[in-house]
């Protein structure tokens, strides 16, 4: 793996929650503004994949804050591809967000896809971005196949939380204003 690219945002008021934690929405913001400096970055524009018929499309996120951080603090973002799809489709990237003092302050995984525009379904990915994902890739990264995604019901990029049995926090689901029986 070269070196991790990074952005560094400033905290703001309305970055955080009450107990000073990332707010998730803002996690996802600076992600996805970290995702695309991280394309951008290698010369390639915004606009260079919708030119070739794909787009870039994430059907999952998944966000874990495990520290506070502070209003004017800096945050760094590290990027990196922790999933990788055989022929560079499919991607998993994991961005780091830490502390000025260098502690993890937070963790989004991005899920990703180049999908066709005009068929609405997955797609090899344009000339360019899979050099430039490649060159991300973490020591650990895993290659996502169409046979470990047909095992896992189609969706093996995607942590499946455990399926909830009849019960909801030790209270009857509701359906349509109606404890169900």
């Amino acid at each position: 793996m070269s070196e991790e690219p990074t952005r560094s945002f400033e905290v703001r008021w309305d970055d955080i929650d009450l107990n000073g934690r990332p707010r998730n929405t803002r996690c996802l913001e600076h992600a996805a503004t970290a995702w695309l400096g991280f394309l951008t970055g290698f010369g390639r524009g915004s606009r260079e994949p919708a030119k070739a018929g794909v787009a870039a499309v994430s059907p999952g996120e998944e966000v874990r804050c495990p520290r506070e951080v502070f209003p004017l603090a800096r945050v760094v973002v590290g990027s990196r591809v922790v999933g990788l799809g055989e022929e560079g489709a499919r991607w998993r990237f994991e961005h780091r967000f830490a502390r000025e003092s260098g502690e993890e302050a937070a963790v989004v995984r991005t899920l990703g896809a180049w999908t066709d525009l005009r068929a609405r379904r997955t797609a090899p990915p344009p000339s360019g971005p899979p050099a430039v994902v490649s060159s991300a890739r973490a020591d650990d990264c895993e290659v996502i196949t169409s046979t470990s995604r047909k095992a896992s019901g189609g969706r093996a990029w995607v942590e499946q939380p455990p399926p909830r049995q009849g019960r909801t926090w030790g209270r009857p689901l509701l359906s349509c204003g109606r404890a169900s029986r």
